[in-house]
């Protein structure tokens, strides 16, 4: 059977508008209940995100009391770098006095009596003296002396050429050679002088001076 709508068409009108409005405060409440959801959930993710940050920011703060506590280790670890590396550059620039004599027992000749040694290291060789790299002696300096005695001048001339085998001697040079007054009975012997020159570091010796705190 057909229906049929007896309602007279103002009542068919008004019946219309108001399922439209119906529906449009059905859509109007979905719209807002999915803006309260989303609303919930990024109020949730932000307050994640801040507990969050929270977090990171104790730790920096952690980390930064930690880093200040160990501060004064870290300026003791430079101390003592700087204290190794001076030592070092020390060390090495030491006249290696006990090496000299060690090489000069092994080239000395057989006929060779030395008699007196002795050494001055020159201002340029001592530390502070503030010279310039490979600035050690001059040329021609007389920073070692040897006196002795021999029998020939060629022993003389021999032990001058092995002196020429120490790495650290430079500049050797004849000083004297003579014949000294024999006694009676006894064989005559030659008496020499010879001096060379300490060769000069590759550095300049490092600078040393005593802190003010490391004296108290």
């Amino acid at each position: 059977m057909k229906r049929i709508n007896l309602l007279p068409p103002e009542e068919r009108a008004k019946a219309t508008r108001e399922r439209s409005l119906l529906y449009a405060i059905l859509i109007l409440v979905g719209v807002v209940v999915v803006l309260g959801l989303v609303y919930v959930k990024m109020s949730s993710d932000v307050g994640a995100k801040q507990d969050e940050l929270d977090q990171l920011n104790g730790e920096i703060a952690a980390v930064q009391r930690q880093a200040a506590e160990l501060r004064p280790y870290a300026q003791l670890q430079t101390q003592r770098t700087e204290m190794a590396q001076t030592a070092k550059a020390i060390y090495d620039a030491t006249v290696p006095f006990s090496t000299i004599l060690q090489e000069l027992s092994l080239v000395i000749p057989e006929n060779v009596r030395l008699t007196s040694l002795s050494v001055t290291v020159p201002q340029a060789m001592l530390p502070g003296a503030g010279g310039e790299e490979g600035g050690g002696t001059p040329t021609g300096g007389t920073d070692v002396t040897f006196q002795g005695e021999t029998y020939e001048h060629t022993d003389v001339a021999e032990f001058m050429t092995r002196l020429g085998l120490i790495p650290q001697l430079m500049n050797i040079t004849l000083g004297s050679s003579t014949t000294a007054t024999a006694t009676e009975g006894a064989a005559s012997y030659k008496t020499f002088q010879v001096t060379a020159s300490l060769r000069p570091y590759l550095t300049a010796p490092p600078t040393t001076t005593l802190s003010q705190e490391g004296g108290q």
